[in-house]
């Protein structure tokens, strides 16, 4: 009987003297037991394998990585890797049909060829839209950027958003009398002032606040 406990005492794998913590998400690892088993792995030697076994006790769709190492500890953190976003896509009817409306667009006003009421805009601005065109036109020199403000009231903000839809037309528009309406039913506050519509969307702000909100109003305008 000696014998043989002399014999187990030899097989057993020596470790090293070192705490080992796991922080994060423990159910990436395949099982309770792997938690133990892969603690024994870092302990058994002082240069483990972690790939090796991390491929052994971790799911592969989590993700390990030594935070820290002291004399007396080694730190681990288990998270879930990030997951992708699925790629949307139309199928052929929804894309065949945007295809359409975009080709039965471009028929009906000829913007390839010709000017229309709905990208021109008006002659005059204040120095105010002045100044929110030119800042737009800087980081969309691509886009035509026209003042509707004359024009602006309930009934043609939805007109002139339909219209451009599809183009590259950039809308501003200042608040007034007429344009009260829409700026009413878009906005939280009664001190916007501004408004900026691209391809449906649209936002409103108040002018002095402009260099704080600027790069959330040119979000909405499309490359």
């Amino acid at each position: 009987m000696e014998e043989i406990s002399q014999e187990q005492h030899v097989q057993q794998t020596p470790q090293i003297n070192i705490a080992v913590h796991i922080e994060g998400d423990k159910t990436g690892f395949v099982s309770k037991a792997a938690i133990d088993k892969f603690k024994t792995g870092i302990k058994s030697t002082g240069s483990y394998n972690l790939e090796e076994l991390v491929s052994k006790y971790i799911k592969p769709d989590f993700q390990l990585t030594q935070v820290s190492r002291t004399e007396s500890d080694i730190k681990f953190n288990i998270v879930e890797k990030p997951k992708e976003k699925p790629l949307v896509v139309l199928d052929d009817s929804k894309q065949k049909l945007k295809d359409k409306l975009r080709e039965k667009y471009n028929t009906r006003t000829n913007t390839s060829s010709k000017e229309t009421k709905h990208s021109i805009g008006q002659e005059k601005s204040s120095d105010i839209i002045k100044d929110v065109m030119k800042q737009i036109q800087e980081k969309h020199p691509t886009h035509r950027i026209i003042d509707v403000t004359n024009i602006l009231n309930p009934d043609t903000y939805v007109e002139y958003q339909k219209a451009n839809y599809f183009t590259n037309i950039v809308m501003v528009a200042e608040r007034t009398v007429s344009s009260e309406k829409v700026f009413a039913t878009r906005s939280n506050s009664e001190k916007s002032n501004v408004m900026v519509m691209s391809q449906g969307s649209f936002r409103t702000f108040n002018y002095e606040l402009m260099n704080l909100v600027f790069d959330s109003v040119i979000e909405i305008i499309k490359k």
